[in-house]
């Protein structure tokens, strides 16, 4: 940001003040305090007593900007002047003047290399973000146009050309990447344009939640063919995906320290959403992981994010011969098992998963009440309840036999008309 300089000048009215002689007294604006002196000098030759005094009704406060003219902001006493003076040097609020024509000398380009270089750095995804802007830089034309220029228009001839030749989910990571570019500089660098070119843009739309769940069969041939294969880490890491739900990046970073054998938890102190957490273990996790801790390497999984990538999609997959599978959906069929056991209310899974939102978790509730059918008759020893049906009233009689600790062993439905006694009783299977 360019360099500033403050200043607070009273611009009050001057007065000229006749002791005893009010009607003699005048007001003169701030520009004329010569005009005033030649009055004052005027009533003393007549021997007066006269005074000039400048009145505290107006306070100027000059912003100069190097290489800019000077903004001047006018309050009603100094001490307004003076908090705004300071508010502006010690940055506690938005900044109350804005030079936009910093965006007309300014192309994206510059902005776009600038973040990459100061604050990507400190990002978690600091590779992929780095690599996106890289070649936005290297493929796209629009980025050399100053940022005033740069128009909704600009950006929606972008989303249209690139649907071309990636997916919809891909344009619209592009698309977050220049937005955090945008308002990075604008709310930190001061540097923005009077209208935004992402006002009014039409982001492509899609739906790319995964819902891939494990076979049986796939789930055997997968661990089969990584027992086989040349590394010996992949193994572990799919086991540990699938016992704890743990993400690729919290399972990679994994050491010794942060296992809690007896406590049966490992604690991820890296998570994507910044929080630490404890993980519960399997007794399978506890093996894998007593057998990785005996190995004393740094890291659990000697891994890298590319042999993991490597191991799992380029030789475990095709060995296994299963298709259209991704290492996280490992993480996904690993939360469905959990809540599809109807032992875990969304809260628990909450805890186990990481999920600061909840509503990341609705997917799977349908899979905890998948359950409440049987709960409720496991509580319910027998209903009845008219109903109409086909015009006719019936009755639904169902009873529900089980034991103390709830298990059904035997349920028939029996539906009888009202107004027939002795009628013919249909009776449904038993189901358990």
């Amino acid at each position: 940001m360019a360099k500033q300089s403050h200043s607070i000048t009273n611009r009050s009215p001057w007065l000229v003040d006749v002791r005893g002689k009010a009607d003699l007294s005048r007001r003169f604006s701030f520009p004329k305090k010569k005009v005033a002196e030649a009055y004052l000098a005027q009533l003393l030759a007549q021997g007066l007593k006269a005074r000039l005094v400048q009145l505290e009704e107006s306070f100027q406060l000059r912003i100069r900007r190097k290489g800019g003219k000077g903004k001047p902001m006018t309050f009603d006493t100094w001490q307004e002047a003076e908090q705004a003076r300071l508010r502006i040097e010690s940055d506690l609020s938005v900044s109350i003047v804005r030079d936009y024509a910093v965006a007309t000398r300014t192309t994206l380009r510059q902005l776009m290399e600038r973040y990459r270089e100061e604050v990507v750095p400190h990002h978690k995804g600091k590779a992929i973000e780095t690599n996106r802007i890289n070649r936005i830089l290297r493929d796209e034309t629009f980025v050399d146009k100053k940022l005033a220029a740069l128009t909704t228009e600009d950006l929606q001839d972008f989303i249209t050309d690139r649907l071309t030749e990636v997916a919809p989910a891909t344009v619209d990571r592009d698309l977050d990447i220049l937005s955090q570019v945008i308002r990075y500089a604008d709310d930190v660098w001061k540097i923005a344009a009077v209208d935004s070119p992402f006002k009014g843009l039409r982001r492509p739309k899609y739906f790319n939640e995964r819902d891939r769940r494990l076979i049986a069969w796939e789930e055997e041939a997968i661990l089969a063919a990584a027992e086989r294969d040349e590394n010996p880490y992949v193994l572990p890491a799919i086991i540990l995906a699938l016992d704890t739900a743990m993400r690729r990046g919290e399972l990679l970073t994994l050491t010794g320290n942060d296992i809690d054998f007896e406590r049966r938890c490992a604690i991820v102190r890296d998570s994507k959403n910044g929080r630490s957490r404890r993980v519960p273990l399997t007794q399978r996790a506890m093996n894998v992981l007593r057998a990785l801790v005996a190995e004393n390497n740094e890291r659990l999984l000697n891994l890298t994010t590319n042999a993991l990538k490597l191991g799992f999609f380029r030789r475990v997959l095709p060995a296994a011969e299963v298709v259209d599978f991704h290492f996280h959906d490992c993480r996904h069929e690993a939360i469905s098992r959990l809540a599809e056991s109807g032992k875990f209310q969304l809260i628990e899974l909450q805890a186990i998963s990481g999920h600061r939102d909840m509503r990341m978790l609705q997917r799977y509730a349908h899979l905890c009440s998948g359950n409440l059918a049987e709960k409720m008759d496991s509580v319910l020893e027998q209903t009845t309840k008219e109903y109409v049906h086909r015009g006719r009233r019936r009755k639904v009689v169902a009873v529900v036999h089980g034991d103390v600790a709830g298990h059904i062993s035997e349920a028939e439905v029996k539906i009888v008309p009202a107004s027939t006694v002795g009628a013919k009783v249909i009776v449904f299977p038993g189901f358990r």
